[in-house]
């Protein structure tokens, strides 16, 4: 076989194939052999059929299948010897068998950007400091008070009330999604949860065990989840039962019912600390979000289409499962318009992937069984799962290396933060964004739209 390789740009390179006819023979005599043994024509004993006339009825189908073995064999063997890092289905022009004469084919594939990671040491990062609020400790406490909550059937009334609990039917879209009909619970109390922002305070009111009500409004374009935010929402839900609750007194009663202290003030302190350190992890998240942004501005390099598309289907499979984890089943929509929306947002994830990956071997960072097996003993804690028959799980399924990336990503961004040169506080420019500060900068752009404009009016002779 003979290989002939061409870099067409940094992240796409052309392979071309030559098979001598002397190698295809074979394989296709072979391909006829098996299907003289399966097919079964009138006049003919099994296994006797002539090759003549197998060709003139299979031929098309005989040689497909066999020109798809050859590539497939072909394709996998230049990517090993050559060392190519495909990073999607090579895309292979038509081929065709052509008796006596050489098979040749020629496969075009996006690789993985090689990329020499610069400035990536001691990058100035912002941390601001863990942030509880007594409005915060106030929603735990009432978070508490929920769970403790018992419910009864509504009896004597034929609406919903503010604070009930009801179980839905409900259908309809969520933006580009199909909501296949199905049963939820839905918390009128609470607007920013179930399963949908907004949904609860649209059915205070509303008739218990009648026709279906019409829902439509818009989910904010800030918030949770983010990959539905601006999301347009029409749904017909059906009210099957409502209950009423049994709400306990936020007192030192309910503090021992928690089994967590024994009085309201020690309930708050250990609600207190644990949202610290809840806003710790989110803080930690922040510095790793801001580091890769800000490794991304420093390092451009040529990335692969295909990569950009993989990562934008990852978000968008995110968003489907942000639906179905709130009790809805996703059916249908456009991924390739979704695809298209979370262009911008994806390259910037495929490109700091692409670094964290550079960096951890310039820097020689590995992932030893140690570390191996405490993730996955994390991961068997948190599904309930034996840690042994799990990691057999991920191997068998050769996720295991996946595995192993996350790690290594993690131990090289752990690495880029105990080298970053860190501001504590909250300074006037920060690399950290909070979504209060976003929304209160897009709230002044109109006004300062307005305002320049009417100066430019002013001034205009």
């Amino acid at each position: 076989m003979q290989i002939t390789i061409e870099d067409l740009s940094p992240v796409e390179k052309r392979v071309e194939f030559e098979l001598p006819w002397s190698d295809v023979a074979p394989k296709l005599e072979k391909a006829y052999d098996a299907l003289r043994r399966e097919v079964r024509l009138p006049g003919f004993r099994p296994g006797k059929v002539p090759r003549a006339l197998l060709e003139r009825m299979y031929r098309r189908q005989v040689e497909d299948e066999v020109a798809r073995d050859l590539v497939e064999h072909s394709l996998g063997q230049a990517i090993q010897e050559n060392q190519i890092q495909p990073v999607a289905p090579p895309a292979v022009a038509e081929i065709e068998i052509k008796t006596g004469e050489p098979f040749k084919f020629s496969a075009r594939v996006e690789v993985r950007s090689q990329v020499t990671p610069q400035d990536y040491a001691g990058i100035p990062l912002s941390r601001r400091p863990p942030k509880v609020t007594d409005e915060q400790v106030a929603e735990a406490l009432e978070g508490y008070r929920r769970r403790l909550t018992q419910f009864k059937p509504v009896e004597g009334r034929k609406e919903t009330a503010d604070t009930d609990l009801v179980q839905v039917e409900l259908s309809g879209r969520v933006g580009e999604h199909k909501i296949k009909r199905r049963e939820v619970l839905v918390d009128l109390e609470d607007d920013t949860s179930g399963p949908l922002p907004g949904l609860a305070g649209r059915l205070r009111g509303k008739p218990i065990g009648g026709d279906h009500v019409e829902v439509d409004y818009t989910l904010p374009a800030e918030g949770p989840p983010p990959e539905l935010a601006g999301r347009h929402v029409h749904l017909h839900v059906t009210i099957k039962e409502a209950r009423q609750k049994q709400v306990p007194a936020i007192d030192d009663e309910m503090a021992k019912d928690t089994g967590e202290a024994e009085t309201l003030e020690g309930l708050r302190a250990k609600v207190r600390e644990k949202l610290i350190e809840t806003d710790g992890q989110r803080i930690k998240r922040e510095l790793s979000q801001a580091l890769v942004k800000e490794l991304v501005k420093r390092n451009t390099f040529p990335i692969a289409p295909a990569l950009v598309d993989r990562y934008a289907q990852a978000i968008v499979n995110r968003a489907k499962s942000q639906l179905q984890m709130m009790g809805s089943d996703v059916e249908g929509g456009d991924d390739q318009k979704m695809r298209a929306e979370m262009q911008v947002e994806a390259e910037e994830e495929a490109r700091g992937a692409i670094l964290l990956q550079a960096i951890a071997e310039r820097e020689g960072i590995t992932v030893g069984d140690v570390d191996l097996q405490k993730r996955i003993a994390e991961l068997a804690t948190a599904r309930n799962e034996n840690p042994k028959q799990l990691r057999a799980e991920l191997e068998k399924n050769h996720r295991i290396h996946q595995i192993e990336a996350q790690i290594r990503e993690q131990k090289t961004l752990d690495m880029l933060i105990s080298q970053a040169k860190i501001t504590d506080g909250e300074p006037a420019s920060s690399l950290i964004v909070t979504p209060e500060e976003a929304r209160r900068e897009a709230q002044a752009a109109p006004k300062t739209a307005k305002t320049a404009a009417k100066k430019k009016k002013d001034t205009t002779p």
